[in-house]
């Protein structure tokens, strides 16, 4: 499972993807393994309701470190981006999610960035004022609170349990 975790880089809010290595909890997802834990949706679902908490006008997310990054989710982190409308800045991004990304237009958009420093030098020039925003509700070094999405069934699905109104 992927994690989102805040780091306050210079004036910047930078999400750095990582491979967790906590486990996922069974009752969150019963019968799931902890790799098919979460699904592009819920990445997104828990990108957009961190959005939402924080107000903040921008994201920029470091790849650096992850070097297989699901394809659904960015996918579905396209789809966002074009919800909220906000710079989605990437960097340390490979060659196979670039191509992706590229796919999607994205680099008509935006660039992909080597280095988090080159990306908020592009935030800095192109949008100074999204940089002075205040940080509030932000939790930096701890990772982003996933959520389930509604796209993964319903609570009991997998374990046996009948859910009221599924009996026939």
């Amino acid at each position: 499972m992927l994690e989102f975790i805040p780091e306050k880089v210079d004036r910047a809010v930078v999400i750095n993807i990582m491979q967790s290595v906590r486990p996922v909890s069974n009752a969150i997802m019963p019968g799931h393994s902890v790799v098919d834990g979460y699904v592009g949706a819920d990445f997104v679902v828990a990108v957009h309701n961190w959005l939402i908490g924080t107000s903040l006008k921008y994201i920029v997310f470091d790849f650096q470190d992850e070097k297989e990054v699901p394809a659904d989710f960015l996918e579905e982190l396209m789809q966002l981006m074009k919800r909220v409308r906000i710079p989605f800045l990437f960097t340390g991004v490979m060659q196979r999610p670039q191509a992706l990304l590229s796919s999607y237009d994205y680099t008509s958009k935006f660039p992909i960035f080597g280095s988090t420093g080159e990306a908020i030098e592009y935030l800095d020039k192109k949008f100074p004022g999204l940089l002075a925003a205040p940080h509030d509700g932000i939790h930096f070094g701890k990772p982003i609170e996933m959520v389930r999405s509604r796209l993964n069934g319903k609570a009991g699905e997998d374990d046996g349990e009948t859910v009221a109104g599924d009996e026939e």
